[in-house]
């Protein structure tokens, strides 16, 4: 009768192994349908329509403001630009200037 028990007992964990298994590979199946291979990437093209359906949805006032703050944030922008330019046209300048004086001064040294 001892050799009885182990017996069911082996039969009924592979039956729950194999149960356990095939559970495991239909949550498995379902995640993988469930998952995109290509997660759809924010392209800015998609990006736009959003933008342009938010500020329509804006009310007169709050088109306002933010078309104020926009002309702003946009003239900052170019007037940086513009003094970056002037820096490395300086740099340019003081450069061109030292090397003259190089020139001239190693000049006459030779003679």
């Amino acid at each position: 009768m001892g050799d009885c028990f182990p017996t069911i007992e082996k039969a009924m964990t592979t039956k729950s192994d194999k149960n356990w298994q095939e559970k495991i590979e239909e949550i498995e199946a379902e995640i993988y349908d469930a998952t995109p291979l290509n997660p759809p990437s924010n392209a800015q093209g998609s990006f736009i329509p959003v933008i342009k359906g938010w500020f329509t949805a804006l009310p007169t006032g709050g088109k306002v403001i933010i078309s104020v703050f926009g002309v702003m944030l946009l003239f900052s922008l170019i007037s940086t630009v513009f003094s970056i330019l002037k820096s490395l046209l300086s740099i340019l300048v003081i450069g061109v200037v030292f090397y003259i004086a190089y020139k001239f001064v190693n000049s006459n040294s030779k003679e």
